[in-house]
């Protein structure tokens, strides 16, 4: 039997899923809020509408975020993504509340540990679609014994 060896988190897969995850998300809410938003407000309400908006936009900018960082980087590496996700929903909500004259209150930092939660659930799930995609690799193998050099 092989010994599962714990890989050391990798910065620069942290720094370039963060990239992703929050360029995806800068990208995505213009470009979707007249093709998506604005039916989804007329067929399911002001409330509704927007939300689903919103949660979509995340699943597409974390969950491909993830796939796309774990795919691509050598190694194991799912727990990068997922940690990229809380640094962008951070990063996002600090850019938002100092672009805006809205106070910081109990329900921005409830709504902020509601986001990171699922940005956090997103990117993982998409990171380990990302590493069954990939497969296995040399490093992969290299890790748990299977390759010898």
């Amino acid at each position: 039997m092989s010994e599962t060896i714990q890989r050391p988190l990798d910065i620069k897969w942290i720094l370039i899923g963060f990239a992703i995850q929050a360029g995806l998300t800068w990208l995505l809410t213009p470009l979707l809020v007249e093709p998506l938003l604005i039916p989804m407000m007329e067929s399911m309400g002001t409330t509704a509408g927007p939300l689903t908006f919103v949660a979509l936009v995340a699943f597409i900018a974390f969950f491909g975020g993830g796939l796309l960082v774990a795919y691509f980087s050598p190694g194991d590496t799912v727990k990068e993504p997922a940690i990229a996700a809380v640094l962008a929903i951070v990063f996002n909500a600090v850019v938002n509340i100092s672009s805006s004259d809205a106070e910081v209150s109990g329900g921005v930092i409830v709504g902020l540990v509601i986001s990171g939660a699922v940005a956090f659930a997103f990117a993982m799930l998409g990171a380990k679609v990302g590493e069954k995609i990939q497969g296995d690799t040399t490093d992969k193998m290299r890790e748990r014994g299977d390759l010898r050099g």
